[in-house]
């Protein structure tokens, strides 16, 4: 398929979808349908959402298999992010006022303390590169 057939197969997927999403919210906010419908509808754009994110990302790495080795090179990356999360990751109880079950549970507490820690992670990877690129720039000119 050339790309402008894609182009425009992709132009026409998006306005059916934005117009079919108008309608709905404008009949729910009428009171002519009830959130049933609208929640169907949610399911029905993750869902389409979710087939998208996976087709995509294969074609891409079948057409391009020298840039699907970068992407992979993030995505490894991403992971070791986790994992030091994971292992700098605490499950000691939190002493609250109120005796909410997950400021007790394990797996609550290394799960929120991964996804904490591994934003800090990438966040200073992040400031790092803006300072290497910076400093890059100011040394090649």
């Amino acid at each position: 398929m050339s790309n402008s057939l894609i182009s425009n197969l992709v132009k026409i997927l998006s306005w059916v979808l934005m117009g079919t999403s108008t309608v709905i919210a404008l009949l729910f906010f009428a009171g002519i349908v009830d959130e049933n419908l609208y929640i169907i509808w949610a399911y029905v754009l993750l869902i389409i959402a979710a087939f998208f994110a996976v087709i995509f990302p294969v074609v891409f790495f079948a057409l391009y298999p020298k840039n699907a080795v970068k992407a992979l090179v993030g995505l490894v990356g991403l992971g070791i992010a986790v994992l030091i999360g994971y292992l700098l990751s605490d499950t000691t109880t939190i002493i609250t006022a109120t005796n909410h079950p997950n400021f007790s549970n394990p797996k609550v507490l290394a799960f929120t303390d991964t996804g904490i820690i591994a934003t800090y992670v990438l966040f200073g990877v992040a400031v790092l590169g803006l300072l290497f690129t910076g400093i890059r720039s100011i040394f090649h000119r």
